[in-house]
């Protein structure tokens, strides 16, 4: 496809004449070749009930005035306005497109180019019908030749991104479903190509540019490549064409040159070979050199009938099972993280600038790779990452089923019209995108498995068989992959059939979500990709995605403290306090795993940034997928978005996690601050708290352990010292009276900022040893903090305190002034068919028994029914330790309070 610089747009869109449409003579480009954007005055409804020939006959008379990119999804699918269960579903539907433009004259070769419409496009051109393209993401042409009049012309386009219910709907096309939103609307550019003659680079090939080029030997003296270019000519008597190739250097020196005579046939291949001296290699984010490919198409007399010109990196790949990934030559492990072409508030309506912004983020964090998760996106998003040396993960959208549920349930199988159009999904992926030197393998599915079988039968791995021959068929040089999500997957259920896909692509890879949907940290990540290692010894195995949700507005005082996410032993989804810090631990925990294993070519964050997700309601955020390192606006790096700058960028890093738990619960906490720094102070309100120099800082993060904070306000200072510059970063938290000498916890639950009727802040369950945390309810329909019923507690806020409990042999040190306190203890029984006898435990506080052999069904009357008991203590060295012991079953807590006498 040709792709223009948005300067050399802006020029095109500037001719645009004043007129009803906008669209002049005036064109972007060399005299060849003239590209003019139809972006502007174009008229839009949307309407389900709008029938074809009432469009067509229709003036746009009250329809909406709209520029592309345009998508009727913006508010309703990319908002973080719509909070928890009240979330609304975004509008699925048709929309109707109507531009009216003038032309002066008739090319004499002329296409309308579609960059993206979603799902499926019907067009028509001066009332007559051109044709209709099925699929999201790839760019599509209509030959308009002949069908452009000399004058006025009105396109019309009807685009629908209705929820496919049977196989035989027209959108029943790749994805089928998955989590991330489907926006409607010409959500990408129009274009009106035209070239002085019918003979051309190939504008009917699906969407692409007719030109492919392979770097096909490649060493430090000399590297060759191979070009091969398709024409197409209706007149097929014509001689005397010729192709021309030129690579030319950033100088504007041609390095190399070819041509060759096109032969007389309607479609016609020419391969050229171009020998480079010296070849300077794109080196990734090291080096990210680009040539110019220039393939020109001449006449007998040497007139230039046609140009294709692209960026070109000299470059080539090779995935090990052992060893990783080697670009040219050179070991490279892709630190990489996943992206959709989500943006809030305008979803998938997107432009260069926007783009742009993304992939900067990207690479400020240092990741030298990028997922484009789970299709393939604007040509600008490959333009950039190939400027700024970005390894490209391509990703065809096969994702979770190949059968809409309803098809599923009747036993229907795979329709043969899903299947071709998965085939011309993928050809239109490969050829469009084939020059770019970021992509590195076509990946043809994520998380098919899911969904992979039917009735029994497995509709899902020779359809990805059939994927991956197709995939060698159009590019033998690039390897191809998938994401798996089911593979051994820790819990079993009707979503998760045992339906392995490892072995058929050349190289894979697995989400895994560890720490989030089911339990087990970094040793039980990394001891499943060793299995997995095992299993497939000769492929080559990435992680495509790792990560955890995390919400700004949600913190806690520690991160073991409950249950959090998805993480539900059933397999329900739930929906559950996601605080950041968390996250944080998350990411720590499982890079740690990651960086351990050399054999992995590459790893891959989920996500870089919060995305829309109609399917998701949770966090603080409704309708939107929380996993992002950057929220959904860009605006706000989240602290796991530092911990990978520090490690990953070069750029000087001193940061200060829990910036945003800014009312903190508890005197005493540990300070973490991510730093790549040669040592880090940290300071207290102007006093020296301690300094860490880099190898007490594992991971680049600095912990300062056990921290007391003054009553009221606390200004935390690090300084990050980075050879001859300092780097300071400062954090505001305020610390209450109440909770300066006092202790309100939460047993069992994550969530801090909990404040009960009397007034009183607890903070999320802390200073434990052993013991569990477990929230009360899972079927609850907001989550453990929601739904509640405590039989004798009927103020909300305090209900709030019983939501969950600490269960087992545990224990608490709870640092603490000396000085003399009372300790209230708040105890339920959480089995609610419990009887008495069943749980006897004992409590001591300092190795002495406060409470011995404590029945609470007994003591209560009935389990779900709260108790307190209470006793003083004395502090003499600085903490309270509190066990609690088992004598029948398991001990249980359900909250404590701690205050000075």
């Amino acid at each position: 496809m040709l792709r223009l610089p948005v300067a050399v747009r802006a020029i095109a869109l500037a001719a645009l004449l004043a007129c009803e449409g906008g669209a002049s003579g005036a064109a972007a480009g060399d005299a060849a070749r003239r590209t003019t954007p139809l972006t502007e005055r174009w008229k839009f409804v949307q309407d389900d009930a709008l029938t074809d020939a009432a469009a067509v006959a229709a003036d746009g008379t009250g329809w909406t005035s709209v520029v592309l990119p345009h998508t009727w999804n913006r508010s309703d699918a990319a908002s973080t306005a719509q909070t928890g269960p009240d979330s609304k579903p975004y509008k699925r539907g048709r929309g109707w497109y109507r531009l009216a433009f003038e032309r002066h004259t008739a090319p004499a070769n002329a296409w309308l180019q579609f960059d993206g419409a979603s799902i499926v496009a019907d067009v028509w051109l001066n009332g007559s019908y051109l044709g209709r393209h099925r699929g999201a993401f790839t760019a599509f042409r209509f030959d308009v030749t002949g069908k452009l009049a000399a004058g006025r012309n009105v396109l019309l386009v009807k685009v629908d991104n209705s929820t496919p219910l049977h196989g035989d709907d027209p959108t029943a096309v790749a994805p089928l479903g998955g989590d991330f939103n489907m926006a409607g609307g010409l959500y990408r550019g129009v274009s009106l190509i035209e070239t002085p003659a019918r003979a051309h680079l190939a504008l009917g090939d699906h969407g692409a540019g007719g030109v492919y080029a392979d770097t096909i030997t490649l060493s430090p003296a000399r590297a060759r490549l191979r070009v091969r270019a398709d024409v197409e000519d209706d007149r097929t008597q014509r001689t005397g064409l010729t192709l021309r190739a030129a690579l030319v250097d950033t100088a504007g020196r041609t390095v190399a040159a070819a041509r060759r005579t096109v032969p007389a046939a309607a479609r016609a291949r020419a391969e050229l070979a171009l020998d480079v001296a010296r070849p300077h290699v794109w080196q990734g984010v090291d080096d990210p050199y680009l040539y110019r490919l220039r393939v020109d198409l001449v006449d007998r007399a040497g007139r230039l009938l046609d140009r294709v010109e692209q960026p070109f990196g000299i470059r080539q790949y090779r995935f090990d099972a052992q060893a990783g990934l080697f670009l040219n030559g050179r070991p490279l492990r892709l630190h990489g993280v996943n992206l959709h072409q989500d943006w809030q508030d305008k979803a998938w309506a997107i432009g260069p600038r926007e783009i742009d912004a993304s992939l900067a983020l990207v690479r400020e964090m240092g990741a030298n790779a990028v997922r484009l998760a789970h299709y393939p996106h604007a040509a600008h998003a490959y333009d950039e990452a190939d400027r700024l040396g970005l390894v490209v993960w391509s990703e065809l959208p096969f994702v979770e089923r190949s059968l809409t549920p309803a098809d599923c349930k009747a036993g229907a199988p795979i329709p043969p019209a899903f299947l071709d159009n998965l085939d011309e999904q993928l050809r239109e992926m490969v050829r469009q995108q084939y020059n770019h030197p970021g992509i590195a393998m076509w990946s043809i599915a994520n998380e098919v498995a899911m969904g992979g079988t039917c009735r029994g039968a497995d509709t899902v791995t020779p359809v990805l068989r059939r994927l991956h021959a197709l995939a060698k068929q159009e590019d033998p040089g690039r390897p191809t992959t998938l994401a798996d999500f089911n593979e051994d997957y820790p819990i079993v259920g009707p979503m998760f059939p045992v339906l392995p896909t490892g072995g058929i692509t050349d190289i894979w890879a697995v989400n895994r979500y560890h720490l989030w949907y089911y339990p087990g940290g970094g040793a039980a990540f990394g001891a499943a990709l060793d299995r997995f290692h095992a299993k497939y010894p000769a492929q080559p195995l990435g992680v495509s995605e790792y990560g955890a949700g995390a919400a700004l507005s949600h913190q806690t005082d520690n991160p073991l403290g409950g249950l959090v996410g998805s993480m539900d032993m059933h397999g329900r989804t739930r929906v559950v306090w996601q605080p950041e810090g968390y996250a944080s631990h998350v990411h720590e925990q499982i890079y740690a795993a990651l960086a351990r294993r050399d054999y992995l070519w590459g790893t891959f964050v989920w996500s870089m940034f919060d995305f829309g997700s109609g399917t998701r309601h949770e966090g603080d955020i409704g309708g939107t997928n929380t996993k992002g390192l950057v929220t959904f606006d860009r605006a706000t790096r989240k602290d796991p978005f530092w911990f990978y700058k520090a490690n990953w960028s070069s750029a000087p890093v001193t940061y200060i996690t829990g910036r945003r738990y800014t009312e903190r619960a508890y005197r005493t906490t540990d300070v973490r601050v991510y730093s790549n720094a040669a040592t880090v102070h940290l300071l207290l309100n102007g006093r020296a708290i301690g300094t860490r120099a880099a190898a007490d800082c594992p991971q680049r993060t600095c912990v300062f352990a056990h921290v007391t904070l003054d009553e009221g306000t606390n200004r935390l200072e690090a300084r990050g010292m980075h050879g001859g510059a300092t780097v300071v970063d400062t954090v505001q938290w305020t610390l209450a009276p109440d909770n300066a000498r006092n202790v309100y916890l939460a047993a069992g639950q994550i969530a801090t900022g909990l404040v009960s009727a009397s007034g009183h802040r607890y903070g999320s369950d802390n200073f434990f040893t052993g013991g569990q945390g477990t929230p009360l309810e899972l079927d609850s329909p907001y989550g453990p903090r929601f739904g509640v019923r405590v039989a004798n507690v009927a103020d909300a806020r305090d209900a709030a305190l019983w939501a969950a409990v600490r269960h087992g042999t545990f224990g608490y040190r709870i640092p603490l002034p000396d000085g003399r306190y009372r300790v209230r203890l708040g105890f339920l029984e959480p089995d609610r068919e419990a009887q008495p006898g069943a749980r006897r435990f004992r409590v001591d506080a300092g190795g002495t028994t406060r409470i011995a052999d404590l029945d609470i069904v007994a003591a209560a009357g009935a389990p779900a029914t709260a108790i307190e008991r209470a006793f003083d203590v004395e502090v003499t060295d600085g903490s309270l330790r509190l066990d609690f012991v088992p004598a029948a079953g398991e001990a249980v807590l359900s909250n404590l309070a701690i205050e000075r006498l």
